[in-house]
């Protein structure tokens, strides 16, 4: 059974200044484009599951197996979700959980952002999606890997973290060639699969 329910992102050597200045430009490239449709903040948030769980008191909703929300383009996936309602009803924040909670948006080029990670924590007000436990987010075979990533859909900002103290670190690849905006430049018709953690 389906259950709908609707609801109004010192001093260096030359060798490592050359490559932070690399990293930098490949970052500002990957965060420019990673934002939604700009028309999807304005579409109503849909949500369906196999279960749902109402407490009208304090404006918040469980939604149980198999849990698919979507806004515009953006579409999250996951086992379990909870939905918070303001004071006034407006949908404050969605955190949804799964051995492999997926999120997707489509940007204003065109392009498909995905990512995926144990928790998702969504913050429409903010315009905010948090990423924690093994994040990671690609756009074709450019991605970013952490055990924390923030992006801000409104001001395109990334911000992966990681645990140092347990010799984590981030990871980042970037392919310029992909990067480039769909509606300019036609790129292979080529299906990319999931990156590998």
């Amino acid at each position: 059974m389906q259950i709908q329910l609707h609801i109004k992102a010192s001093l260096m050597s030359p060798y490592i200044h050359h490559i932070s200045k690399i990293l930098f430009v490949a970052a500002i490239a990957f965060n420019m484009n990673a934002h939604a449709l700009t028309s999807d903040r304005d579409q109503p948030v849909n949500i369906s599951s196999e279960e749902q769980i109402a407490n009208l008191e304090s404006n918040k909703a469980i939604f149980i197996r198999n849990v698919v929300a979507t806004q515009g383009s953006m579409e999250l996936h996951a086992d379990k979700a909870e939905v918070l309602r303001d004071e006034n009803g407006e949908l404050k924040e969605i955190h949804a959980y799964g051995n492999q909670a997926t999120f997707k948006m489509e940007q204003d080029n065109g392009k498909i952002v995905r990512s995926r990670s144990a928790v998702i924590d969504y913050y429409p007000q903010k315009n905010l999606v948090v990423l924690t436990g093994k994040a990671i987010v690609w756009q074709d075979d450019s991605h970013v890997n952490g055990e924390k990533i923030e992006y801000n859909l409104q001001s395109r900002r990334i911000k992966a973290t990681t645990n140092a103290s347990r010799g984590g670190r981030v990871h980042s690849t970037f392919i310029p060639s992909q990067m480039r905006d769909k509606n300019t430049e036609k790129a292979p018709a080529a299906e990319t699969e999931q990156p590998k953690n």
